[in-house]
């Protein structure tokens, strides 16, 4: 028989030698592609075939990394077999579909009282799921990145990666806190003025607040002579000059302001044409709705309602218009509308609002001041765009120079150096 092992005995009162730290190879790890994991809200599936402004991005980065390689994604999302069509074949990004909980409408009611008077929201079992999906991931991803929702729900995730390597994506006004402090190293802010306001609140180093502009596809929304046969068929003449409002039919836009510029001016053929809904696209009518109605039976021919108009169907809208004008009348994050509006060359008529200014910089675009003589500005502003065709044209070239900075390459260029630094460094500042 073979002899046993020595038995070999510890002394208690002698410390056991610390264990060798593993110390990660520089060299290696920056030749490495950063593995990120994105964190949508569980609401729409991506890639974005339910639309979705969050979920749309998602998309653009995940089409952008398909082409370029520079990244390991993972992404969660709720399930949808459309999506999952859409996700077929894809070489750089691994989408964890993961089933909202039955009875989770149960928590909505909570995150509405931790968003309006700060009671914290029990933990949406959603999140719970996720991570335990993680816990089969490996190698673990070097930077998470919470797109957005109710943010303070990833907090487990945090706590099970780190919060140096955890970003909030501020998609719009997000209040910081102790509680986001302790979740998150860092946060993507798609504007200084979005960065700026979630500061004033929060004790994170301002190195690790990053501004992430927005994308548009420059591809989609880009220059081409105005579909004059839209143009017609929406009753416009070749002597019209036809402004355009886009957006969702709620008051916090300004639509009844801009309505009202137009009661104002006693030219016939300066006329308006409303494209969206109050609920993206359903059909449901409201209460605001109808008062537009009523505003626009006072203006007779002069205004026409589209209903919602699919994404996909946009430029051409864009394009037959002679001036787009954006009277939202609260701090717009980014407004979307201005950016597709100046990609297809387009003038823009906009309110100095929020992160606005910074996407409009260097477009030639007409800002107004929000007040109570809003109407009376915006109603001067177009009539005098009116009067001066050659300006027109002046800054709608302009604002299609601007737009190729926001381009899905040049977003997807800023979103890799940022989280390549998060994952080199190992973490945020």
């Amino acid at each position: 028989m073979p002899a046993s092992a020595p038995t070999v005995r510890r002394d208690p009162n002698k410390e056991l030698p610390p264990l060798p730290i593993l110390k990660p190879d520089k060299e290696k790890d920056a030749n490495k592609r950063p593995r990120v994991l994105l964190i949508p809200p569980p609401d729409l599936p991506v890639p974005a075939v339910q639309g979705g402004a969050v979920e749309t991005l998602l998309t653009h980065l995940i089409r952008e990394n398909e082409k370029q390689g520079r990244l390991d994604l993972l992404c969660a999302s709720v399930p949808d077999e459309a999506a999952r069509r859409a996700a077929e074949g894809l070489q750089h990004t691994k989408m964890l579909y993961v089933a909202r909980p039955h009875g989770h409408r149960r928590y909505w009611p909570m995150v509405f009282l931790e968003r309006c008077v700060g009671i914290a929201a029990p933990y949406d079992p959603w999140y719970q799921k996720v991570q335990l999906s993680l816990a089969l991931e490996l190698p673990p991803p070097d930077v998470i990145v919470a797109e957005g929702g109710n943010l303070t729900q990833c907090s487990a995730i945090s706590r099970m990666f780190g919060r140096k390597r955890c970003l909030a994506h501020l998609h719009g006004q997000t209040s910081g806190s102790p509680a986001m402090d302790t979740i998150y190293g860092g946060v993507l802010a798609l504007s200084e003025f979005i960065r700026d306001d979630y500061l004033q609140n929060s004790s994170l180093d301002r190195r690790s607040a990053y501004i992430l502009y927005n994308c548009i596809d420059t591809e989609r929304f880009r220059p081409a002579p105005p579909p004059m046969a839209l143009r017609t068929r929406l009753g416009f003449g070749p002597r019209d000059f036809v402004v355009l409002f886009c957006g969702r039919l709620e008051p916090d836009k300004g639509i009844h302001k801009l309505m009202e510029a137009l009661s104002k001016l006693p030219v016939p053929n300066i006329r308006l044409l409303i494209v969206g809904s109050p609920f993206f696209g359903r059909t449901q009518q409201s209460s605001f709705l109808r008062k537009l109605e009523q505003q626009a039976k006072a203006l007779g021919d002069r205004v026409q309602f589209t209903g919602y108009i699919p994404n996909e169907d946009l430029p051409d809208y864009y394009r037959l218009a002679d001036l787009v004008c954006v009277p939202t009348l609260v701090e717009e994050a980014a407004g979307l509308v201005a950016m597709e509006a100046m990609a297809c060359g387009r003038p823009v008529l906009a309110t100095r609002s929020g992160g606005m200014p910074e996407y409009l910089e260097g477009s030639q675009a007409v800002l107004v001041e929000r007040g109570e003589n809003i109407a009376d500005q915006l109603a001067w502003s177009i009539r005098m765009l009116y009067e001066h065709p050659a300006l027109c044209a002046e800054m709608g070239a302009a604002g299609a120079k601007r737009a190729q900075d926001f381009s899905v390459a040049r977003y997807y260029d800023e979103f890799v150096r940022i989280v390549s630094e998060i994952a080199q460094n190992g973490g945020t500042p």
